[in-house]
């Protein structure tokens, strides 16, 4: 057996899996942030407190184009949930964002980072392009945004926008 390793800052979930990193099983989590009704889950930590790590592992979990999370949870409580796992792993799209990398100091030097961090998140969900449930107006909005040519209200309105495609 090799031996793990314990690393600082790493927050994909994925990563310290197949890095035989150090991970406290907080898989059960993801049972019960589905389980519990809740309609809005906030959760408020300190800094570095694992609120991104919980994103990724719930992303890992739940996104449809990860393909090899039923490999990468195996060893995990929640594997032990068959049920739950055949119903749900991997199984919707998923928006997983983090604003933390931006970090201005002017509304304009901000507004551009959003554009480009939004433009991001919807080239990889570029799949919608292709997608026939999707009016023409939809698809170019979603073109407009990943060519960061959008006004700016639709980049206000994007990650509902997104949400709702």
């Amino acid at each position: 057996m090799t031996k793990k390793t314990l690393e600082i800052g790493k927050s994909d979930f994925k990563d310290i899996v197949a890095d035989n990193n150090y991970f406290v099983d907080k898989t059960v989590f993801i049972y019960d942030f589905l389980t519990k009704g809740a309609y809005v889950s906030l959760i408020t930590r300190p800094k570095r407190f694992g609120k991104t790590l919980n994103l990724s592992m719930i992303e890992h979990f739940f996104d449809i184009r990860k393909t090899d999370s039923e490999k990468l949870f195996s060893e995990f409580e929640i594997s032990k949930k068959i049920d739950f796992c055949e119903k749900h792993q991997n199984k919707y799209p998923v928006i997983n964002i983090s604003l933390k990398n931006i970090k201005e100091t002017n509304w304009n030097k901000c507004l551009d980072k959003f554009k480009s961090f939004i433009s991001k998140l919807y080239k990889k969900h570029r799949y919608l392009l292709k997608s026939d449930k999707l009016e023409k107006d939809e698809i170019q909005n979603i073109e407009n945004i990943i060519l960061e040519t959008a006004q700016e209200p639709k980049f206000k309105e994007s990650l509902e926008n997104l949400s709702n495609y």
